[in-house]
């Protein structure tokens, strides 16, 4: 396998670190393409930061590093240059010898890792009976772009999407199928007439306690394994991934394994009785609390993991998630890629997991992003019907670059404009996430 230059003056860049500073982590030292191109072929800005450790002055710093690195077999020239960035210029020999490798298929720009690990990313995430909006964009795109970029670099990739599939809303959709589906409506656009459904429904339980209590047995009956309502529950269910998979088909994602919410439903009652077993939950005014004494970050906020009326949540349903990845498929690593409202949860979350499985050497991620907002500055509510539907999005897109397609190269056959629209609109719609700060939220 062939190593690519930068890698190797990172790695020798390191080791001359480690000699002059002994103990200093080094891992701070990468090298980096040059920003601009008149200072070299790569730059290393981590040894001012060694010097901050060290309390060195960093231009001196680098200029002991540059004479004691050899590195005469690539770079033809290593300057030090302001406060102490490290600039290399590679030799024109070493420039042929990798083209001459990317002409055999030899990649310019990474190589696979030796050290291969299994990787579980969690991402999109969307709730039945709910079309996809923009505000799922975000981590449906960063998501696969993760999953995309480890298998290339040689690991094992399992993606999958944990689907909101149950909860209080069944009770509500139930009730309203029953009692005022139109299948007409159903047929033409299923997911139009699910969020009619519950809509209609959640206006009458506001302001009639009889329907909120008729909702509420319906829920119960879905939960105790009623076939009819099951079967409405699966009918949805089924409606909804057909509407994901078309949404996901066009923009090219694709997800190993879908185990929703209720795929874990009948582990969560085990799963709290072992958290108080093992003395990590405990009653706390009729619900089970995990509390966190001596975590300055969490110990003003307690995580339930069984609400006083018995019922269970999120943190309860992500703790029985986890434990299943973990079991299931021997993870190196799991990441989870949601928006920054979350990172609460997720600090809790994690924490929990090592105090219950503090044996397990997983290595727990929370990639988090910022909100894509509306044009009140606010989060795309999701059944207020102000959010802009994803598949609209992509529709809109494909047919602005078709017009471009049309007046560029008017005589291509109808087939290959369709086809370059394609490409292009969606390619468009991922760039234009993926361009943002993925931590700064931005206006749609």
């Amino acid at each position: 396998m062939r190593i690519l230059p930068n890698v190797v003056l990172e790695e020798r860049l390191r080791s001359v670190v480690q000699q002059i500073s002994p103990g200093i982590d080094a891992a701070v030292v990468q090298v980096r393409p040059c920003q601009e191109k008149q200072y070299g072929d790569f730059q290393c800005t981590g040894v001012m930061a060694v010097a901050k450790q060290c309390r060195q002055n960093p231009r001196m710093l680098a200029e002991l590093v540059v004479q004691r690195l050899d590195v005469s077999d690539l770079c033809e020239k290593v300057d030090v240059a302001g406060p102490g960035f490290i600039n290399f210029r590679l030799k024109p020999e070493v420039i042929e010898e990798l083209l001459r490798g990317a002409a055999r298929g030899e990649h310019l720009f990474y190589h696979v890792t030796p050290n291969r690990r299994t990787i579980v990313i969690d991402f999109s995430s969307p709730n039945v009976a709910k079309r996809m909006h923009v505000g799922h964009i975000r981590s449906t795109i960063i998501g696969d772009c993760l999953a995309r970029l480890y298998r290339l670099l040689g690991h094992r990739v399992i993606t999958d999407n944990h689907i909101g599939d149950w909860g209080t809303q069944f009770g509500m959709l139930i009730l309203g199928w029953k009692r005022f589906l139109d299948p007409q409506a159903l047929e033409r656009s299923p997911l139009d007439e699910l969020e009619r459904l519950y809509k209609h429904v959640n206006d009458l339980a506001a302001n009639d306690p009889a329907v909120l209590a008729e909702a509420r047995a319906e829920l119960v009956k879905l939960q105790q394994g009623d076939p009819e309502n099951l079967a409405v529950w699966q009918k949805m269910r089924n409606l909804s991934q057909h509407e994901f998979d078309t949404i996901y088909a066009r923009l090219g994602v694709r997800f190993d394994h879908t185990l929703g919410e209720s795929f874990y439903n009948p582990m969560l009652g085990g799963v709290v009785e072992d958290l108080i077993k093992k003395g990590i939950a405990t009653e706390s005014e009729g619900a089970i609390v995990v509390f966190f004494p001596g975590d300055p970050e969490l110990e003003k906020y307690p995580a339930i993991v069984r609400k006083s009326d018995g019922g269970f949540n999120y943190m309860t349903t992500d703790l029985a998630t986890l434990k299943y990845r973990v079991e299931t498929w021997d993870p190196d690593d799991i990441v989870y890629v949601t928006d920054a409202r979350q990172q609460l949860h997720f600090k809790q979350l994690f924490a929990i997991f090592r105090r219950w499985y503090p044996e397990v050497r997983v290595r727990l991620h929370h990639v988090w992003f910022g909100t894509i907002l509306g044009p009140d500055g606010k989060p795309f509510k999701t059944r207020s019907g102000e959010a802009v539907r994803l598949s609209d999005l992509l529709d809109e897109a494909e047919e602005r670059a078709m017009a471009i397609v049309q007046e560029k190269n008017p005589d291509l056959p109808e087939e290959e404009k369709r086809r370059v629209a394609r490409v292009v609109g969606i390619g468009a719609v991922k760039y234009a996430d993926l361009m943002q700060n993925r931590l700064s939220d931005y206006c749609f």
